[in-house]
């Protein structure tokens, strides 16, 4: 496998509506040099302020993983990143119209093919592994997630357990690939209870849901699109397990590294991955990369 960091060769757009604020944002993909990591670029603020896709910029990671600096921001990035990860890209410069990314089609399916679109270019430098010693762990609850020492590669495994309510349990687990991304998990769809979407739309979030990028679990087990209420058709059986999955690849980005190891999640979510992506940071500044 090649080890050397990866830009995309061309500039790439897409314009759509963000999932939570509804407003319609342009988004361009644009190569960077090795060494510089991802990040995001306000063009509607004054200066082009670019704020870096690290830990150290997360302002909050309750419903979605947001940035900030010096008072600008951008938030949703996650399906983003998690494209990145799975086309192993290290280096780029992602220019956004507004404060966020647009939701697609809930997945990270059309991102990951702008950026194949692109052209995948290979830099000079190599990237930066990082291959888990030890043990970290990250509890909420019942709520956890795992990273074990794991040689070479990448495997994630996530439960997703309601209690037995709205869906029954799922797992779903995968050894990470460029291509088992584009195939597995690229194409999982956001997803949320009704009770949830209900909760949006009174606090006027929510504002960019559409029967074409989320599907909702009803209390009574049925899964439905969120505004006709009509039958969703699921990509996978188990989708719901698979997006979740989708989001701590693209959460555990955040790092810029790539990591060898084995995470096992449970009922995690954009909170407990970003702390485990901060615990990451806190060893690789310690531990000696193979």
């Amino acid at each position: 496998m090649n080890n050397q960091q990866r830009t995309i060769g061309t500039v790439v757009e897409y314009s759509g509506v963000g999932l939570f604020t509804g407003e319609k944002t342009k988004l361009c993909f644009k190569p960077s040099p090795e060494d510089t990591g991802v990040s995001f670029v306000r063009s509607d603020v004054e200066g082009r302020p670019l704020i870096s896709a690290t830990t150290e910029s997360v302002s909050d990671c309750k419903l979605n993983i947001s940035l900030r600096k010096d008072g600008v921001g951008v938030k949703s990035i996650e399906h983003v990143m998690a494209a990145l990860a799975g086309l192993g890209i290290d280096n780029i410069e992602i220019e956004l119209s507004g404060n966020e990314v647009p939701a697609g089609d809930g997945s990270s399916l059309l991102f990951s093919r702008l950026l194949k679109e692109a052209g995948v270019v290979h830099l000079e430098k190599p990237k930066r592994d990082l291959f888990l010693q030890s043990k970290l762990e990250v509890r909420d609850g019942d709520a956890s997630i795992v990273a074990l020492p794991w040689g070479k590669g990448l495997s994630l495994s996530y439960i997703l357990d309601f209690n037995g309510s709205f869906l029954n349990r799922q797992c779903f687990e995968i050894e990470l690939t460029e291509q088992n991304f584009f195939t597995q998990i690229a194409p999982a769809r956001t997803f949320g209870l009704s009770t949830a979407v209900e909760e949006f739309r009174r606090l006027g979030l929510g504002k960019g849901i559409t029967d074409d990028n989320t599907f909702v679990l009803q209390e009574d087990g049925t899964i439905t699109k969120p505004l006709s209420m009509v039958p969703a058709t699921l990509r996978f059986p188990d989708e719901c397990a698979r997006h979740k999955i989708l989001d701590i690849i693209g959460d555990l980005y955040l790092t810029n590294l790539v990591l060898h190891a084995r995470i096992i999640a449970t009922k995690s979510g954009h909170s407990l991955n970003a702390r485990m992506a901060k615990k990451i940071i806190e060893i690789s500044k310690n531990q000696t990369n193979n």
